[in-house]
């Protein structure tokens, strides 16, 4: 069966697909420079270049198209009617909605089945029905674990105000070109390759938070759990009722409730806990470190605390940023700071000539005004 997964999901590039994929490539590309050029603002030169960032998208979206594929096959999803132009019509309604990003798959798939008797196509067989419900499952399973691999990159640093507090946090916005068009091979023999269902499942493969309450490795744990448990709920739900044909349509008020639950999960989760990028008059909250610079090599990290600079304690605000930017003269730094495990570690690096500490720190809410965020 490997072997057959295998070549059904690679004879995918050679179809006029391919295309697809090379087109939505330059707007991933072109996505990432607007997205380099922000950190380079914020923190001077990114560490990863567009290409690269690109480069890993491509990387783990193929490997997590391959294994559902594999996984479709291990579990005999097959589709048995071509849903070619239905899945046209489910595409249309997915891209010109406005709440694309909370789209109700449940709402979809009826979408589908009416399309097709619409249009006078045979309608869809309830074991069909069952099948994509099992395949958005997986799908969900696999994007959770692709997150929780890469939860370094699509970070970009920002401060908002809230009821007079400043507080730093990070805008996530993470996507994968997944050839989820998936051409796998099932027990049916069917081959799923289209590049229209391709396209609708690129929506599923993004995701787009702010997060004030979490570091960044623990935002991505928590909305990596939240889309492996929801779509393990789904592939339950519909395997369960597989074997009552008579119930299938539950799933139609239960998947959207669970890929509705899923969005607002951590939302309440966030609200629930205590903003942690926030400074004092004490100590001042360090929000981010730019990746290769001396100060990030010498251990400052994203969520230390300055307790003192070059060996004076509470340097404030104006002090630290005094030496933030870029300075044109060499200049040793000795920071004493205190981790996530209130430990305290002395920080050392140099400054060279002509280049930015790459760092950011949270401004006491006294000592700046930012506007009032609404929606943060």
């Amino acid at each position: 069966m490997f072997m057959e997964v295998l070549k059904g999901y690679f004879s995918m590039f050679a179809s006029p697909q391919t295309l697809i994929m090379l087109i939505l490539l330059i707007v991933f590309f072109m996505k990432n420079m607007k997205e380099a050029g922000l950190r380079r603002i914020i923190l001077g030169e990114s560490e990863d270049s567009p290409l690269v960032l690109t480069l890993y998208q491509i990387i783990f979206g193929f490997a997590g198209g391959f294994i559902i594929s594999l996984l479709a096959g291990v579990f005999n999803i097959g589709f048995y009617s071509y849903m070619e132009v239905q899945i046209i019509f489910v595409m249309t309604v997915f891209s010109v909605t406005r709440f694309s990003p909370y789209v109700n798959l449940g709402i979809n798939v009826v979408i589908v089945f009416l399309a097709g008797y619409l249009l006078e196509k045979e309608v869809i067989p309830v074991l069909d029905f069952v099948n994509l419900y099992l395949f958005i499952g997986l799908l969900y399973m696999v994007h959770g674990a692709m997150m929780l691999l890469d939860w370094k990159r699509g970070f970009i640093p920002v401060l908002f105000s809230r009821k007079g507090t400043i507080r730093g946090g990070f805008k996530v916005e993470k996507v994968y070109l997944v050839p989820a068009a998936v051409a796998f091979y099932s027990a049916s023999g069917s081959i799923l390759g289209s590049s229209v269902f391709y396209l609708m499942l690129f929506h599923l493969f993004q995701v787009e938070e702010t997060v004030m309450t979490f570091g960044k490795k623990q935002a991505m744990q928590v909305l990596s759990a939240l889309k492996i448990l929801t779509g393990a709920l789904i592939f339950i739900g519909a395997y369960m009722i597989s074997f009552n044909m008579e119930s299938v349509y539950l799933l139609v008020t239960l998947v959207p409730l669970l890929v509705y639950l899923e969005k607002m999960a951590f939302r309440l989760i966030e609200s629930r806990r205590k903003p942690y990028y926030i400074s004092d008059d004490e100590e001042i909250m360090v929000l981010e470190v730019r990746e290769g610079t001396p100060a990030f090599r010498s251990g400052l990290r994203s969520g230390n605390r300055i307790v003192a600079l070059d060996g004076k304690e509470n340097p404030g605000y104006k002090s630290l940023i005094a030496f933030m930017g870029t300075i044109h003269y060499e200049r040793n730094v000795h920071l004493l700071v205190r981790n996530e495990k209130e430990e305290e570690m002395k920080v050392e690096f140099i400054i060279e000539k002509g280049n930015s500490t790459g760092i950011i720190i949270v401004p006491p809410s006294d000592q700046i005004t930012l506007p009032e965020a609404k929606n943060a």
